[in-house]
Order: structure tokens, then C-alpha cells, then sequence
């Protein structure tokens, strides 16, 4: 069996409608939930990038080995799951954003990349000259003529030609297909920029929202000089990412089209999912915080669909974005050399239900025993991003100057309650079905006092469990 990982970086969950939005277009992420299964409750391990994939590739949580930052990645001294492809037989590709493996790691773990890397020009695309801050990461449009310029558009042309590669070779592969959209900067080809009109945005996430919240949501709007939630541009900003999202699937349309034409479609696992979500507007928040674990950036999309395996299926119980290598890799007969932490899926891809007892967790924040992994420091390419005018200049200048505010942090998710707790006390819990957006954070009420020490107990007993690995022979 061939397999094509399609992976949109800043995906969030609640913003499809696979997922129950009402108003976005993503017939070929639809096509795939006809006739795949669909994890509706799946969570990433990290609300950022880099962090979030080492966990996908390694199957260990950040807290394991440290990997919590922008700027750290897997050398090949550590375990990943694609070396165990590649020693199977399975040539692999990874096409776009790395954000993962230094370049010893993918060297291992790769026949073929062809990578989005940023260098100093580059970066100066997110300075905005505009003679005052404007901070909320909405671009202009990419014009019509220019949307060959658009990397997602050159790397997934590169990935589906390594697909007619290895149809011609007749080759078992595996294609990552890392993409940049939706994340920000807020920006698109015209078509899909403006795509949903901003009037017809379902309501998002008000003021109130912040009642009991940790001060780092009030800090991110006093950085980024943010209005009100209703104003235009925050409705603008969530429709310019539905656009972005909807350009993701017509790029998902042309690897389906591209896996047909070679005939290989029934031969292929089709697997969708992301390393985290987005504010996208709600609140007047852009962009993610390192230490918020919100369901707007921690519940990821997770579709897979695989031939012979049911149509439709939906599954409700919680899973993790770490679960897919192990499923993968279980399909295989390929067995699993090292300690980590992600389970098969195989039987719910079959059609059953999954595990009403799982438990997941998120983690995220730094402490400030460590200055080197706060952004804003004086490496590059926070040289270049840390000056005013710059999208990410706010926060840059938030983590360095209330560093608090990006502390550490664990989230834990129940099939009913979400824990999440800090090391600055600013602990949040809420019932997940009667307030899903939540609103309305229950941490101080003493009636659930009992329900969070239990809860408590248990993520105290889940570190324990969870706090290192012990090396196995060969596991490289």
C-alpha cells in the first residue's frame, strides 16, 4: 500500500466542514470523509509547528526529549518513523515545510525533498512598510498572475510529480505533502482570498470570552494593538483563512486527480492532518500562543482514508495526531523499534468505534530557566522578525518582556472535561459538551473541585508514566 500524508500547517478542526462549519467549500476534504473515516475529537501533543512534529515523527510528547521550540529539530541520533519506512523498502518524500529534521535526520529519513526553506530575503516578505503598526497579519492578495509564485503551489506540483515517478518505477512510496497554507500571514490568490464575504462569517468569539482567562489573551491584543472582535477586519481575517483552507483543498483535489491518473488511487491511504490550529480572528487574536490550548489551536483535523476500509465512518472517541505513523506502520507488519507513546488506529480506520476511555494531552510554554527558547532572542530569524513593523514583532516582544505569559503548560482532555494547568497558577477547566467553545472556565468553582483533583492526580501519574524513554538496543 502506498501512502499520501497531506498536511496543512495551522489547520484547526472547527474551521471545516468536515468538521460542522457552515459556510466553507472543501469538496475533496468532504470526498474523503465519504469514504474514509473521520476522528472527530483529535488533538496535536504542541500548538506550535516544530514541537508538534517531532512529536508526529517520533511518537514521543515534547516534555520527553525537550523538543517544545521553534528552533530545535530531530538529528538523526533520534528515532523517527520514516527511517522505519525507508528500511521497509518504501521510498519517501518529503515536499515543502520541514520545521522537523535537521539535515543529518532528513537525510535518513528521505529518498527525495524538496524543501521550503526561509532565508534572510525571504523573511522580508512579513515586513509591513506601512508607516504605523498594523499587526494583524492581513496581507494583500496574491495577484492572479502570480499564483505559479505561491510555494504550496510549486511543491505540491513537485510531489505529484514524484507520485508519476514511482508508478513508473512501480515503487511502494510514501509523499508527505508538508504545506504552508492556511497559515498566516492572512493572504491567497484573489479567487480564494476573497472567496467568503466577511458579512456572512458565523459569529466569532466576543470579549466575553476572556472572563477567567489567563492574562496571556489580553497581552496578545495589548501587543498586536487589537479592536474589537466584531470589528471588519477580524471578520476579514477568518475569511481570508477559510479562503486559504478552501485553496488547500483544491490543491488536495489535484493529488486525488494525480493518483488516479496513474491508477494508483486504489492502491493509496489518502491520510489528512496538521500539526495545530489558529485564532483565525476569534477575539481579535491572529496567528497561536505557544502555551494557549484553546480547541481553536490544539484540535486538528484527522481523515483517513484508506481502500477497502468503510466509507463515512465517524469516530468520536479522542485520538492523537501521533497515532498515525503506529497505524501506518501496523498496516505494514513493520514493527516498532523504539519506546513512544502513539497508538494504532487500524481498527477504527475497519469500521469500530475507538477508545471512550482515552485520555490525550498537550503540552507547550517554556520556563524561564530558559531564555534560549523564548522568540525574540538575538538569532536569526528572529534578527530579522523582532523589529516594529514586522508581523511578528508583538510577539517577539510579548515573550521577552512578559515571559509569564508563554510559561509552561499541560493540557488534559477527557471525554467530557479539559484540564489545563500552569506553572503561573493561571489553571483553566471546562466541560467540553456543555460549553465547546469554551467560554466559561469552571477552575475556581469549588463544585468542581473534586472532578479536578481527580484530574490532577492524573496527569501527575501520566508524567510519571510518560517522562523519559529507555533506549532500546538499535533503536536508530
Amino acid at each position: 500500500m502506498n501512502y499520501v500524508l497531506f498536511y496543512p500547517d495551522e489547520l484547526r478542526a472547527e474551521s471545516m466542514s468536515v468538521y460542522g462549519h457552515p459556510l466553507i467549500k472543501t469538496p475533496n476534504y468532504e470526498r474523503l470523509a465519504r469514504e474514509g473515516t473521520v476522528f472527530e475529537h483529535n488533538y496535536s501533543t504542541h500548538p506550535v509547528c516544530a514541537a508538534s512534529r517531532c512529536s508526529l515523527v517520533t511518537g514521543w510528547y515534547p516534555h520527553v526529549k525537550g523538543y517544545r521550540t521553534l528552533r530545535y529539530e530531530l538529528d538523526n541520533s533520534q528515532p523517527n518513523f520514516f527511517k522505519y519506512l525507508r528500511e521497509a523498502g518504501y521510498k519517501t518524500c518529503l515536499s515543502a515545510k520541514n520545521h522537523c529534521f535537521d539535515r543529518t535526520a532528513t537525510e535518513a529519513g528521505f529518498d527525495r525533498v524538496i524543501e521550503f526553506t526561509r532565508t534572510s530575503d525571504m523573511w522580508q516578505d512579513v515586513i509591513q512598510e506601512k508607516g504605523q503598526a498594523d499587526y494583524t497579519m492581513v496581507h494583500p492578495p496574491v495577484p492572479a498572475d502570480q499564483v505559479e509564485t505561491i510555494p504550496d503551489h510549486k511543491f505540491v506540483e513537485a510531489g505529484m510529480q514524484f507520485i508519476r515517478d514511482m508508478a513508473a518505477e512501480k515503487s511502494p512510496f510514501f509523499m508527505f505533502f508538508s504545506i504552508n497554507y492556511p497559515h498566516c500571514p492572512y493572504t491567497g490568490p484573489e479567487e480564494f482570498y476573497n472567496m467568503y464575504d466577511p458579512d456572512d462569517i458565523p459569529p466569532l468569539r466576543d470579549l466575553s470570552w476572556l472572563e477567567g482567562k489567563p492574562k496571556l489573551y489580553r497581552l496578545i491584543r495589548q501587543y498586536r494593538e487589537s479592536g474589537r472582535p466584531e470589528d471588519w477586519i477580524y471578520k476579514k481575517m477568518n475569511a481570508i483563512y477559510l479562503g486559504m483552507i478552501s485553496y488547500t483543498d483544491m490543491l488536495l483535489g489535484r493529488v486525488i486527480a494525480t493518483l488516479e491518473q496513474e491508477g494508483l488511487y486504489e492502491d493509496t491511504t489518502v491520510i489528512v492532518c496538521s500539526d495545530h490550529g489558529d485564532f483565525a480572528g476569534d477575539v481579535g487574536l491572529p496567528e497561536k500562543w505557544p502555551s494557549a490550548m484553546d480547541d481553536m489551536l490544539t484540535r486538528v483535523p484527522l481523515i483517513i482514508r484508506r481502500p477497502g476500509c468503510p466509507g463515512g465512518h465517524r469516530v468520536r472517541e479522542l485520538t492523537q495526531s501521533f497515532d498515525i505513523f503506529p497505524t501506518v506502520l501496523d498496516y505494514e507488519n513493520i514493527a516498532i523499534r523504539h519506546d513512544q507513546f502513539g497508538v494504532s488506529l487500524r481498527h477504527q480506520v475497519e469500521g469500530a468505534p475507538g477508545d471512550p476511555d482515552r485520555v490525550v494531552y498537550c503540552e507547550g510554554g517554556y520556563d524561564t530557566r530558559e531564555p534560549h527558547c523564548f522568540e525574540g532572542t538575538d538569532v536569526f530569524p528572529y534578527t530579522i522578525l523582532n523589529r516594529p513593523g514586522t508581523d511578528y514583532y508583538p510577539k517577539m516582544q510579548q515573550q521577552q518582556k512578559e515571559p509569564d505569559s508563554v510559561c509552561r503548560v499541560i493540557m488534559q482532555r477527557d471525554s467530557r472535561y479539559k484540564l489545563t494547568m500552569r506553572t503561573n497558577g493561571e489553571n483553566e477547566f471546562y466541560d467540553m459538551l456543555e460549553d465547546p467553545r469554551e467560554y466559561y472556565n469552571l477552575y475556581n468553582d469549588p463544585i468542581y473541585s473534586r472532578l479536578i483533583n481527580e484530574r490532577t492526580r492524573r496527569m501527575l501519574t501520566w508524567l510519571i508514566h510518560t517522562s523519559d524513554v529507555v533506549p532500546w538496543e538499535g533503536h536508530v
